[in-house]
């Protein structure tokens, strides 16, 4: 077999595919330089939704609601919406909120109760791309970490948890 026939695999980890997804998020930085020096230092830097990605901001009652969980350590492992979500326990007042990644062309439109969209020129708190544990009370971090550049939530899994949980949290059926 000569050099040119064999097949080329490439492997990635996980912590690879999460850098190259900070790399592409830092797109949305208002500055480059501070955006990555903030992220170093405190874990997690401001940054604009715009043409790259949106962001949905969920209640955290409705999320756990959905997925039977009291925490966000406990529903880490059972959030499937095939995409990029983090925590951050000043996101709704006291209670908190999960935020979502989507594409920006769903975050314009999005309406799903137990939800909101932010607003695509207002500036998002972004956990750094190994922050993956509550460890600073207040900063942001993934409960679904990043998967490299451009991977976003699912829409319709999103809405359907959404849907689920905001029903459960009324008392009502979940649709």
């Amino acid at each position: 077999m000569t050099d040119s026939s064999r097949a080329v695999t490439a492997v990635t980890t996980s912590r690879e595919r999460a850098l190259a997804g900070g790399q592409w998020l830092l797109g949305a930085a208002p500055s480059l330089q501070e955006a990555r020096a903030d992220w170093a230092e405190s874990g997690s830097a401001w940054l604009r939704p715009s043409a790259l990605f949106g962001a949905v901001v969920i209640r955290a009652g409705v999320v756990h609601a959905a997925l039977g969980a009291d925490s966000p350590i406990e529903c880490a492992p059972l959030i499937d919406v095939d995409g990029p979500v983090f925590f951050s326990d000043e996101g709704f007042g006291r209670e908190g909120a999960y935020t979502a990644l989507v594409p920006a062309s769903v975050a314009l439109v999005w309406g799903v109760n137990g939800s909101i969209p932010h607003h695509r020129r207002a500036l998002l708190q972004v956990p750094a791309p190994d922050a993956v544990r509550p460890e600073r009370a207040g900063r942001p971090w993934w409960v679904v970490p990043l998967d490299g550049p451009g991977t976003l939530c699912d829409p319709d899994l999103l809405a359907a948890l959404v849907k689920q949980g905001a029903g459960d949290a009324e008392g009502g059926p979940g649709a």
